[in-house]
C-alpha cells in the first residue's frame, strides 16, 4: 500500500481513482467541483490492477495529491475542503461541524446500506450482470429507506441544506443516493411523500456541480 507522507509540499494535480457511476466517487467529485479544483479521474474498478496499493481493502474512491495518498470518502472530502481555496464546505462553528458529521454518519450507516447495497444493486447491478432481482431483499430494504427519508425530511424542515442553511459535505453524501433512487420504483413511491427532501433535491440539481458530475448510465464506459 502506498504510504501517506507529509514531508514535502503538495504540488501535483489531484487524481481521483474510481468510476463515475459510484455514489462515493460522485461525492468526492461534487466537493472538487464546488471548490473548482482541476483534477484527473482515472477509471478504476474493484478488479483493477494496482487498486490494493491505493486502498488496502480494494474499494473506491482513492485519491492522490502528491505526496499524499488517501482512501475513504469522508477523509478525502475533508482534505479537499481544507487544502483548496474556494467556498467552505464545512460549517465554521463546532456545533455546525458536529451536525454535518452526524448527518454524514446517518447517510452512510442507515441510508446507504438498504438504498445502495440492496435496492440499487438488486435493481440495477444484477440485471446488468444477467442476474435476477431479489424482490424479497428489496421488500425488506424499503421500510429502512423510508425511515431514513423521514428522519432526513424532518431535519430539512427548518433549513435549506442537511447541516444548515449553507451547503456542506453532508449534502454531497446524500445527493448521489437520491439520484439513483429517484429512478427506481421504491424511490418513485417514497420520495414524493417527503416534500422537504424533494425541495432539497430541486435546489441541488440547479447547481453547476450537479451537472458536471452527473454520471453516465450504469454499465456505460
Amino acid at each position: 500500500m502506498r504510504r501517506i507522507t507529509l514531508e514535502s509540499p503538495v504540488m501535483s494535480k489531484p487524481v481521483l481513482y474510481g468510476f463515475p457511476q459510484s455514489t462515493y466517487v460522485r461525492t468526492v467529485r461534487l466537493a472538487l467541483a464546488e471548490k473548482e479544483v482541476d483534477y484527473d479521474l482515472v477509471p478504476t474498478g474493484f478488479s483493477s490492477s494496482g487498486l490494493k496499493e491505493l486502498h488496502p481493502f480494494k474499494r473506491i474512491p482513492a485519491f492522490e495529491h502528491t505526496p499524499l495518498t488517501l482512501f475513504e470518502t469522508t477523509a478525502i472530502c475533508r482534505y479537499i475542503d481544507d487544502a483548496f481555496e474556494g467556498p467552505a464546505l464545512s460549517p465554521g462553528d463546532a456545533a455546525g461541524r458536529a451536525l454535518m458529521e452526524q448527518w454524514i454518519s446517518v447517510i452512510n450507516n442507515y441510508l446507504d446500506p438498504p438504498a445502495i447495497r440492496v435496492i440499487v444493486i438488486e435493481r440495477i447491478t444484477r440485471p446488468l450482470q444477467n442476474q435476477d432481482t431479489d424482490e424479497a431483499k428489496c421488500l425488506v430494504a424499503k421500510p429502512m429507506v423510508d425511515h431514513a427519508f423521514a428522519v432526513l425530511d424532518d431535519a430539512l424542515d427548518d433549513r435549506n441544506f442537511i447541516a444548515g442553511n449553507a451547503i456542506s459535505l453532508a449534502d454531497f453524501f446524500l445527493l448521489p443516493i437520491l439520484f439513483y433512487l429517484r429512478q427506481l420504483p421504491e424511490g418513485m413511491e417514497l420520495l414524493p411523500r417527503r416534500k422537504n427532501l424533494e425541495d432539497w433535491y430541486s435546489r441541488m440539481e440547479t447547481r453547476q456541480s450537479y451537472a458536471v458530475t452527473e454520471p453516465p448510465a450504469p454499465g456505460a464506459r
